[in-house]
């Protein structure tokens, strides 16, 4: 799928007319215990410990097994039936129960699209090696069928509303918060998101899907829902080798790759369908994208929370070009996901970045190139920007000090709701 975007939550008791507040329930743990108490009993409980602020959680795990099949109006009731006021959490959540279904969809999509890169590099090597002119040119011959062989253009659903999508959102058990006093960001997951007038000051977009980690797998799975999250199927900015790497190249199916170019940029952002589009034919205007990048990559750890920007500014002197309202989303969990092997020397880094492409070690589940089972969570700081032709350097300074100490705010604000309260956002 998954660049910025929320609002900020200050927590207080709502006294009860006539006696004293009773004192608020531990908050729970884990999406187990929260989804034990049930909907009535949660409200009243709510009534006690309501902040400010009036956000929502989705839980897009709970959607049903034929979500994608419903027509739109059950769809809409679908996410209504998972959608609930968001609790603060004492602790991240534990994933939810997955299917064996489920597990072996997950495991064969990272098994393509991470293991299989891996493995085609080591019969490289065993055939330059070790073997002969026939293994030789075996190796190169699968290289270049993975390599160039077709895959289905941006617009096809066949991926993004299948089976795989909804096992990869349960694998990461994703939950998204909208805040409904933040008029940026309020029709989120309602049919609101589908109305012309409310499109039309919604477009252009830019999602800047924090922080890249080794793989943004949050943003991957929220391309397979952004249709009902904004209104619209969205485009993923992404280097160019992307879609020739045998093996990660079908992570495209997905995310809709375009060329992380300023060219490719301009003309997904200025697409426009007709608002009575359905299907994959209602795309255009809204991109994706990693702000930090490669350089993000390689300075993912598990347990910190950091966005090395640096001093790149083109993203947003872009956005004021093209007059894109900019929703930064934080995915909570991302950097435990895997974890990054590096040579002391900083070589793979120095290669990466001349490359424009990752090339690096990391492991997860297993000890392999899997992620791990974490409960993903996202918020979404939007901030709206004013068209201009030709911005300065400090239009550009401007726009990046508010984007990014915007999305500090929201983080702040509502990282409890993923039960990561102790941790702080670093931007540098």
């Amino acid at each position: 799928m998954g660049d910025d975007s929320s609002a900020i939550a200050l927590h207080r008791i709502i006294p009860i007319s006539g006696r004293q507040p009773e004192a608020p329930a531990p908050a729970p743990t884990n999406d187990l215990e929260r989804t034990a108490t049930p909907p009535r009993a949660r409200t009243a409980r709510r009534a006690v410990q309501m902040t400010t602020s009036n956000v929502d959680v989705i839980r897009l795990w709970q959607l049903p097994d034929d979500f994608f099949a419903l027509e739109l109006d059950a769809q809409w009731r679908a996410i209504k039936a998972v959608t609930s006021p968001a609790q603060r959490l004492n602790a991240p959540r534990r994933p939810c129960p997955l299917s064996l279904r489920d597990e072996l969809l997950a495991l064969a999509f990272f098994a393509t699209t991470l293991v299989l890169p891996f493995a085609l590099g080591a019969a490289a090597v065993w055939a330059a090696v070790a073997g002969g002119t026939t293994q030789r040119l075996g190796v190169v011959a699968v290289a270049l069928i993975l390599a160039f062989h077709p895959l289905p253009e941006a617009g096809s659903l066949a991926a993004r509303c299948s089976p795989l999508a909804r096992a990869l959102g349960r694998y990461f058990s994703l939950e998204l918060f909208v805040d409904r006093d933040d008029p940026l960001a309020a029709a989120g997951f309602t049919p609101a998101v589908d109305e012309p007038e409310r499109l039309a000051e919604f477009l252009p977009t830019v999602y800047l899907a924090c922080p890249h980690g080794v793989f943004p797998y949050g943003a991957i799975v929220w391309c397979c829902y952004c249709r009902w999250g904004c209104g619209i199927w969205q485009y993923t900015g992404a280097a160019d080798v992307v879609k020739r790497v045998p093996g990660l190249r079908y992570m495209h199916s997905l995310i809709w790759v375009v060329s992380a170019g300023k060219r490719s940029i301009v003309r997904a952002l200025r697409e426009r369908c007709a608002p009575s589009s359905q299907g994959g034919a209602r795309r255009g205007g809204v991109l994706g994208i990693p702000p930090d990048g490669i350089l993000g990559a390689f300075r993912s750890r598990p347990g910190v929370d950091e966005l090395v920007i640096g001093q790149r500014r083109g993203l947003m002197r872009l956005c004021l070009a093209e007059g894109a309202q900019v929703h930064a989303a934080f995915f909570f969990g991302t950097s435990d996901l895997l974890t990054v092997v590096q040579d002391p020397w900083g070589l793979m880094e120095t290669l990466s970045r001349k490359m424009r492409a990752g090339v690096m070690g990391f492991y997860g589940r297993w000890f392999l190139p899997i992620p791990r089972r974490v409960a993903l969570s996202v918020c979404v700081a939007p901030v709206r920007t004013t068209k201009t032709a030709s911005p300065s350097a400090a239009d550009v300074e401007r726009l990046h000090e508010q984007v990014y100490g915007r999305l500090k705010a929201v983080y702040d604000a509502q990282k409890a709701f993923a039960g990561y309260g102790d941790r702080e956002l670093i931007v540098s």
